[in-house]
């Protein structure tokens, strides 16, 4: 045997755990026919903070193959849209292993299992409209809907006639505009400790205003079902699956009393960096020891709940901060941290604009571009000096700043042009050396343009949170290339992101617990369900060194859903550049 080929054997088998478990089987349906793209997840089954959940799925021929470093109170479990498990009946198993191996097979049925299924389903059945589309912009923006506490809360209002429903419906919205100030980080200072009852009851104040409150109500009062025990009536329906057996997905659980809504990576760092909003801290795991969560308060004498996270070319982190007034500059190498605090009282910057790579960048000026959604202005701010300075944009007469919500915002390849999203109001582009608006769009109220990304042709990929849609604008002609309807008009997509290795557009949801991918040249969508139900997904970013995805769960308030950091290797092979 040549040395080489040995040292290559060697190699392979120091990668390789000494007490590697091989966990195999099939995934059928009654008849013995084989089930492709089916999910088979590992972890103890009552997962906490720095351990993993390990999924795989089926090939064509129903099989799957993985290995793990040990199974001692490890459990199995299957899950796949539309489908129930019959063998075993709960769908899941605790590892026995002999000599070595564990094998496991599991036999499936079509059905609608109620313990599985994202919340999305629950609302096919609702009529299309305005009020779905306003009650999933405002609703859906913190958590699932119907959430499960929604779900018992319409249950318990079965027996009441339409009225009394509305009612209560609006009560509930009522209490919502109070706990909108309780979901905060640590210390927040516009919590009710600091805010009097009046002024969280203000429905000017508010996300929920009283147009909002009577369109939602009666919708909600109307048609949101109100028995969860049976599925029968509804069906899966999210395209194409895009898994294939090599496909990975590995769940990193973050401490559940942690809010990380965000996810960012950088070359140079073998760490995953998470923004901590609810305890004010940047969270760094590592990914080959997720046992091993380091904290970086970020430095600020008072709450700051770092919200948006990204990476810049030369290697920094950028995060925006829903307290504080202000933007930080962190090394990841070095621990250290830049603060730019020259914003105006009360800005609140939310996003840093973003070019085709997904990254923090300059402008044609070399400046930065930021949404301050606290005054539904833009943003400039030269990172050399920390000089700042504050554009209007429009804003419709009826709307607030803070219910009208500036987004999301994205450079254009020459740097000339900044494009922003409103939640409650339009798309926009402001020239960037002189800061006057050169571009709008309405958009219809519950539409919901949300996060943005560009490619590198300036085409602009705006998610309507509200309607189901991506739309695709031409940055350079100010032109609507078109609207894709997605799969599931109740998915609730959250965010855009461009790959220039695979020319698609991923899409993170907040409510159907799948990634959609966009296909730029043939149009095709598909999908990838993720493991865990009410898997609220904000943003998605990549691993710049294997193209794998990386997204976090993040319901608000924390502890209300799965608190993880998600990596999804697609299974593709992508050739990165």
């Amino acid at each position: 045997m040549g040395r080489s080929l040995m040292l290559a054997l060697l190699a392979g088998l120091a990668a390789q755990p000494l007490s590697a478990v091989e966990v195999v089987g099939s995934v059928t349906i009654a008849d013995g026919k084989p089930v492709a793209g089916a999910m088979v997840s590992v972890d103890d089954g009552d997962v906490g903070p720095g351990e993993v959940t390990t999924t795989v799925f089926t090939d064509a021929q129903g099989r799957y193959r993985l290995q793990l470093d040990q199974i001692d109170g490890m459990e199995i479990r299957v899950a796949l849209g539309g489908y129930q498990s019959v063998s075993p009946a709960s769908g899941k198993a605790r590892l026995t292993a002999v000599e070595g191996r564990v094998t496991q097979d599991f036999v499936l049925k079509p059905g609608m299992d109620t313990a599985t299924l994202p919340a999305s389903v629950w609302m096919s059945n609702m009529p299309d409209g305005h009020g779905r589309e306003l009650t999933i912009l405002q609703c859906t923006s913190c958590h699932q809907m119907p959430s499960r506490k929604m779900r018992t809360f319409a249950n318990n209002l079965a027996a009441l006639s339409e009225e009394d429903r509305v009612n209560s419906w609006k009560a509930m919205i009522q209490y919502m505009r109070i706990k909108v100030f309780e979901i905060g980080p640590d210390g927040s200072h516009v919590s009710p400790q600091y805010v009097d009852f009046e002024t969280m009851m203000n429905p000017d104040l508010s996300l929920f205003n009283l147009y909002d409150e009577e369109v939602i109500s009666e919708y909600l009062a109307k048609y949101l079902p109100n028995n969860y025990e049976d599925a029968s009536g509804y069906t899966y329906e999210q395209g194409p699956s895009l898994v294939n057996a090599n496909t990975l997905i590995r769940e990193y659980h973050l401490p559940k009393a942690s809010l990380v809504r965000e996810v960012a990576l950088t070359p140079g760092s073998p760490y995953i960096w998470g923004a901590d909003l609810q305890k004010n801290r940047l969270l760094r795991v590592d990914p080959n020891n997720p046992a091993e969560q380091v904290p970086y308060p970020v430095p600020v004498d008072g709450p700051t709940g770092p919200h948006t996270l990204n990476d810049d070319a030369e290697g920094y982190l950028w995060d925006a901060n829903i307290e504080g007034d202000v933007v930080h500059r962190f090394n990841p190498q070095t621990g250290e941290w830049q603060a730019f605090d020259q914003f105006s009282k009360g800005a609140v910057a939310h996003d840093i604009a973003l070019n085709s790579s997904f990254q923090v960048d300059t402008d044609a000026q070399g400046k930065l571009w930021l949404t301050l959604i606290g005054k539904n202005k833009m943003a400039s701010l030269n990172p050399d000096n920390g000089e700042v300075q504050e554009f209007e944009v429009p804003i419709a007469e009826d709307n607030k700043p803070f219910r009208a919500a500036i987004y999301g915002a994205a450079l254009r390849g020459d740097g000339k042009e900044v494009w922003f999203t409103q939640l409650t109001g339009g798309l926009g582009a402001l020239d960037t050396a002189t800061g006057e608006l050169v571009f709008w769009k309405d958009y219809p109220v519950g539409k919901g343009p949300r996060r943005i990304a560009i490619d590198d042709n300036d085409q602009l990929y705006v998610t309507l949170f509200g309607s189901g849609q991506l739309d695709i604008v031409d940055t350079k002609t100010h032109k609507l290339i078109k609207t894709v309807d997605l799969p599931d008009p109740n998915a609730a997509p959250y965010s855009a992101l461009w790959d220039r290795w695979r020319n698609v557009v991923w899409i993170g949801n907040s409510n159907n617990d799948v990634i959609y991918r966009y296909d730029v040249e043939s149009g095709d969508i598909g999908h990838i369900p993720l493991p865990s139900t009410h898997a609220y997904l904000r943003m998605i970013t990549f691993d710049r060194n294997t193209g794998n995805l990386w997204t976090a769960y993040s319901h608000m308030p924390a502890g209300s859903g799965p608190s993880s950091f998600v990596m999804i290797d697609p299974g593709d092979n992508p050739v990165i550049q």
